[in-house]
């Protein structure tokens, strides 16, 4: 019975990483990213517990679905929902705690040596030292399932108080997930502490649960607002840090937005040579057909073009590194000042200052 329940649960977990990683192909986004992962981790272990329940454990088998199914899929799952209701900078402060807490969890995971022998049929969570014994697997499923757990409840409980409401269809589905978090969490939390009889049941239900939630809080969105599109003047083809312009490029083209930077769009950083006259009238060209003009003073200036905005009534915003003085000319024609510490401050207040009908986020929306 155990193996029948362990083939739909890896089938739904599959089908629901690809639903989610075709979701980031087609518009990436780091939560989903996130939610594509912790998925995929849930897909791989519930499919590797299949088939050594049909065939029996090996080492490697066993230490790939423990770490998989029991320490690092829930914590995954809460980092795209950092990401998403909390913001990018909490999203990647947890990263890095994360990345630290992955690579510690697999290593010991795949060194420590077993305290008993591999069962020869089902889950016996006693292979691994006992929590008594200290910092072990045992102990990292138990970190990794309850603190991750704590975090996707409390984050999915401000999402539900947030829409409630506004959207009744966003609070079921995010009951949905919800409740698949705390399945999933109380299966890795028993594995861990020696209770292992409901764990092959706690992936099926958690993985339809949760792939419920994402469809109906998928489904409940009304179609976004066109994002405006930015002409982004500032950085140039002799730019110190063209890393930094390609980046906050990137950075608002997948939040939605259409961005032209002359020093990318029309000279290709430098590969391409126009005269002044006609660099100026490319620049005003794509000024023309802009919604807002962005600014960026780290390496550079656009005074000129930006007075062109300007005289055009095209919104001028100006992005500036905290503690560095912005230009009086550019002052007087900017209609908004965005002082920044990192690349993230400038998206997060280019977007605060921008009207928006569109809903607040959901998590694995």
């Amino acid at each position: 019975m155990d193996t029948i329940l362990a083939i739909i649960a890896g089938t739904a977990a599959t089908l629901f990483a690809i639903d989610l990683f075709v979701d980031y192909r087609r518009r990436p986004r780091p939560h989903v990213a996130a939610f594509a992962t912790g998925i995929a981790m849930f897909a791989v272990a519930t499919i590797a517990l299949a088939v050594e329940l049909a065939t029996g454990w090996t080492s490697a088998s066993y230490r790939t679905f423990f770490l998989f199914g029991a320490v690092l899929n829930i914590p995954f799952l809460a980092l795209g929902s950092m990401f998403l209701v909390v913001g990018p900078r909490a999203g990647h402060i947890m990263t890095l705690l994360l990345a630290g807490f992955a690579a510690i969890s697999t290593t010991l995971v795949a060194t420590v040596p077993f305290e008993n022998p591999l069962p020869e049929s089902g889950v016996r969570p006693d292979v691994f030292p006992p929590l008594s014994e200290g910092f072990g697997p045992r102990l990292l499923a138990a970190i990794g399932a309850g603190t991750g757990t704590v975090l996707l409840v409390t984050l999915a409980l401000v999402s539900v108080i947030r829409f409630r409401k506004k959207n009744p269809r966003i609070v079921v589905g995010n009951g949905f997930i919800l409740a698949g978090t705390l399945v999933a969490g109380w299966g890795g939390t028993g594995l861990a502490i020696g209770e292992s009889s409901g764990f092959v049941l706690s992936l099926l239900v958690a993985s339809i649960f949760l792939w419920a939630g994402y469809r109906v809080t998928r489904g409940s969105r009304p179609k976004e607002p066109e994002k405006p599109r930015i002409v982004l003047l500032g950085p140039s083809t002799e730019s110190p840090e063209r890393a930094h312009a390609e980046l906050l490029i990137t950075s608002l083209e997948q939040r939605g937005y259409s961005v032209i930077c002359p020093a990318r769009d029309i000279e290709d950083w430098g590969q391409v040579t126009f005269s002044p006259a006609e660099m100026m009238r490319q620049t005003y060209q794509a000024i023309d057909a802009a919604a807002l003009v962005l600014v960026d003073l780290t390496h550079g200036y656009g005074v000129v073009a930006a007075g062109y905005a300007n005289a055009k009534r095209i919104p001028v915003i100006t992005a500036s590194p905290s503690g560095q003085r912005i230009p009086r000319p550019i002052r007087g024609i900017s209609d908004l000042e965005i002082y920044y510490h990192s690349l993230p401050d400038i998206i997060d207040q280019l977007e605060s200052a921008l009207p928006t009908d569109a809903p607040a986020p959901v998590p694995i929306a």
